[in-house]
């Protein structure tokens, strides 16, 4: 007796030479960081990266140039976000600056801070590495940053305008949502 699977055609099997691979993928908005120790020019304390992050932190920082007018204005615009970020989660958000060469000393750095009545976190200097590694120097270079243990960034532009704040609001949204600290994560 013969069932009707046995009378099924023979399927069609792709051989090597005549398959093809032409799929593209999505472009991700997500990205790797790079791990960086360095000291605090406020606080005078060593901060690694990875361990600010593995603690469930978001960190928006900002790569800046001296006399940038554009980088003030973009710190006054991150400034403004951090603000109301904090307010809605507090102790979660932190906001970095680093000056974006490794020309600059930590009392120009310091200075230009103070100056432009800018309240960060940290700030540190000798950032060409990192500024290099995210793509160049855009007056000024705006990450967020987070993920927990997977070191993550969510937002990397070159430049800034107030019509990004939107969108680096989202970012930092989802870096919050996707950043449990190292100790939450064991349970």
């Amino acid at each position: 007796m013969m069932t009707s699977f046995q009378h099924a055609h023979a399927q069609f099997v792709m051989e090597e030479a005549n398959h093809t691979h032409d799929y593209t993928f999505p472009k991700s908005d997500i990205y790797n960081t790079m791990r960086w120790v360095k000291k605090d020019v406020l606080s005078g304390k060593e901060i690694d990266l990875y361990n600010k992050l593995d603690s469930g932190f978001v960190i928006v920082h900002e790569y800046v140039m001296m006399n940038c007018r554009p980088c003030i204005t973009g710190g006054k615009g991150l400034q403004n976000i951090i603000t109301s970020m904090r307010r809605l989660h507090p102790g979660r958000v932190k906001y970095y600056q680093t000056v974006y060469e490794d020309v600059t000393d930590a009392k120009t750095m310091k200075k230009w801070v103070t100056e432009n009545g800018f309240t960060p976190d940290a700030i540190f200097i000798k950032g060409a590495k990192e500024v290099d590694f995210y793509g160049g120097m855009g007056m000024p270079t705006i990450l967020v940053l987070g993920g927990g243990m997977r070191h993550k960034g969510y937002y990397k532009r070159l430049g800034y305008s107030p019509r990004d704040n939107g969108v680096i609001i989202k970012a930092i949204r989802r870096a919050l949502s996707l950043s449990v600290n190292r100790f939450e994560a064991e349970n």
